[in-house]
C-alpha cells in the first residue's frame, strides 16, 4: 500500500543498508507488515529476518501460526528464527496478566534478536495499526493518563518502528483479500473479558456507529497531535532543568531543584520539572500519582526543612533554596526492618508471604456466583486493576474509594474518619493498585474495584496468619 510506503519514508523509519527485525505472528497485521517491508526493499536497500514468538497457550493451533510464518519466510528468503516460551508460567512467576507477559516476552525476544545480530543500525519492526492506535488511547484516557499516554503509540520510538500505524485494520485486510494472501486468525482476539478486545470489539463499533464513522481515525490523528504537544512540552521542560536542576552523579545521587525559579513557573511546567527531577531518581516512575505531584508541589513552596516520603525510596526534602531528591535515610539506617516492612509484590495467582501474613490469590470467572462475607477473603473485578498489586503500609499520596458514585478521598482522612489511632495507622496492611488502595485490611475494600454486573474476571484475595 502506498500510504504505508510513504509513512516509513515521511517518519524515516529505514534508512539505506539498515538491518530490519519484523515481528510477525501470523496474523492479517503482521502479514501485511511482512509484504509491505518486502516491497520497500525495492526502493531502499536493506537486510530483513523475522522473528516469530510462539506463546504456548493456544495447543496446536499456536503451532500452526509458527508453522505458516517459517513457510512464508522459506518462500520468500527471508531469514526465520522461531523463539518458544511458556507466557502462562511467564505470568506467574512475575505476577503479570497473560498479556502483560506476552508483550515482555516478545520484545525481549526481538532484542535478543537485536542483539545477537551485532548490528548498530538494527530497527524492530512491529504491526500496530490505527485501530490500535485509537484502542490505546482510548483505554488511557479511561485509565486517568497524563498527556504523554493520551498520545498513545509513537511511530517511532528508539530502535522501535511501526509502519502500520496509520493505516487501519479493514484496509489491511482488504488489502490482502486483494492480493490473495492468507492469514492466521487467533480466536482470543474475539474474547471479551480482555479490555482491549472489549474496546475494539464493542467500545469503538458503537462510537462509529452512534457518533461518527470515522472515530478511530479522529482519536488516532488527535493522539499524533497530542504527541507533538507532549514533544513540545518537554523541550521547554529541558531548557528550565538546565537552569534550575543540579544532578550530581554519585554512589547515591541527589537531584536538587532550585526552589525559587521553579515556584516562577506556570503550574504545568512545574509538574513536568517535578516528573524530570523523579526520573533522575526512580525510572519509570510508576508508582508515583498525581498525588505524589501535588505534595510536592506543595512542599517545594513550603518552609525550610520539610520532607515529605516517596515510592522507591526517595526523600524530597527542603534545604534552603533548593528541594533535594535524595535516597531516604531513615531506610538505609534501619535495613533490616526496612526489608521486613517493605512492601511486596502480589504473585496472581499464587502465595505471597508478608511478615506474618500468607495472601493467596486466584483469579477465575464471574458467572454470578454468591460473594463470600468473609473478613479474611474478598473479590474484586480484576479488569479495573491497571498496576502490578503489592501488599504493604500505607504511603504518601494514597487514596480510597468509599462512595459508590465514584470519587477518592485521602487513606490519611479516612483512617481519621474511621477513629483509627495514629500510632496503628502504619502498620495496617493495604492491598494496593500503584497509590489506589483495593482494601485495607481488617476495615473495608475500595468502591471502585467491586464486583458488578459487568464484571468478567474475579480477584479471589485470601490472607491469613502463618502458621
Amino acid at each position: 500500500m502506498r500510504q504505508v510506503q510513504n509513512f516509513i519514508r515521511e517518519q524515516k523509519m529505514i534508512m539505506p543498508g539498515d538491518f530490519v527485525i519484523a515481528g510477525v505472528s501470523g496474523g492479517a497485521d503482521s502479514v501485511c507488515l511482512f509484504f509491505e517491508l518486502l516491497a520497500y526493499q525495492k526502493e531502499i536497500p536493506f537486510s530483513m529476518e523475522v522473528v516469530h514468538i510462539e506463546h504456548g497457550i493456544r495447543g496446536q493451533d499456536s503451532l500452526a501460526d509458527a508453522n505458516y510464518v517459517e513457510n512464508l519466510c522459506k518462500e520468500y528468503g527471508v531469514p526465520f528464527h522461531l523463539v518458544s516460551c511458556d507466557i502462562k508460567k511467564m505470568a506467574q512467576e512475575s505476577s503479570l496478566t497473560v498479556e502483560e507477559a506476552g508483550r515482555k516476552a516478545r520484545y525481549q525476544a526481538f532484542e535478543q534478536a537485536a542483539k545477537k545480530s551485532g548490528r548498530s543500525n538494527c530497527k524492530i519492526a512491529v504491526a500496530h495499526n490505527l485501530d490500535d492506535q485509537a484502542e490505546t488511547i482510548l483505554m488511557n484516557l479511561a485509565r486517568g493518563s497524563g498527556l504523554r499516554g493520551l498520545g498513545g503509540i509513537r511511530p517511532v520510538r528508539e530502535n522501535i518502528i511501526r509502519p502500520l500505524l496509520n493505516t487501519r485494520r479493514s484496509e489491511i485486510e482488504a488489502a490482502l483479500r486483494g492480493r490473495q494472501i492468507t492469514w492466521r486468525t487467533d480466536e482470543t482476539n474475539h474474547q471479551t473479558e480482555y479490555t482491549r478486545n472489549r474496546i475494539r470489539l464493542e467500545i469503538l463499533p458503537l462510537l462509529a456507529q452512534g457518533v461518527n464513522g470515522q472515530a478511530a481515525s479522529h482519536i488516532a490523528q488527535a493522539g499524533l497531535r497530542l504527541q507533538e504537544a507532549e514533544d513540545y512540552i518537554q523541550s521547554q521542560v529541558q531548557k528550565l532543568a538546565e537552569r534550575y536542576v543540579h544532578y550530581e552523579e554519585k554512589a547515591e545521587p541527589e537531584v536538587f531543584l532550585e526552589r525559587e525559579g521553579f515556584c516562577r513557573q506556570e503550574h504545568l511546567m512545574q509538574e513536568y520539572l517535578i516528573r524530570f527531577c523523579l526520573e533522575k531518581m526512580i525510572a519509570g516512575q510508576k508508582d508515583v500519582s498525581r498525588r505524589h505531584i501535588g505534595a510536592l508541589l506543595e512542599l517545594a513552596a513550603g518552609q525550610n526543612g520539610k520532607s515529605l516520603n516517596l515510592p522507591g525510596g526517595i526523600r524530597a526534602v527542603n534545604k534552603n533554596e533548593f528541594l533535594v531528591f535524595e535516597k531516604n535515610r531513615s531506610i538505609r539506617k534501619n535495613g533490616n526492618e526496612a526489608a521486613k516492612c517493605r512492601g511486596e509484590n502480589l504473585q496472581i495467582p499464587g502465595v505471597t508471604g508478608w511478615r506474618d501474613l500468607r495472601i493467596t490469590a486466584d483469579v477465575f470467572s464471574y458467572e454470578k456466583q454468591i460473594i463470600p462475607q468473609k473478613k479474611c477473603t474478598k473479590w474484586f473485578d480484576y479488569d479495573t486493576i491497571n498496576h502490578r498489586l503489592e501488599i504493604r503500609t500505607r504511603q504518601a499520596g494514597d487514596t480510597l474509594s468509599v462512595h459508590a458514585e465514584g470519587g477518592t478521598k485521602p487513606l490519611k482522612r479516612y483512617m481519621i474518619d474511621e477513629k483509627i489511632l495514629r500510632e496503628r495507622r502504619d502498620e495496617i496492611p493495604l492491598i494496593a493498585d500503584g497509590s489506589h488502595i483495593l482494601w485495607v485490611v481488617g476495615y473495608r475494600i475500595s468502591e471502585a474495584y467491586k464486583v458488578t454486573e459487568r464484571t468478567k474476571r474475579i480477584l479471589q484475595i485470601q490472607i491469613d496468619k502463618e502458621n
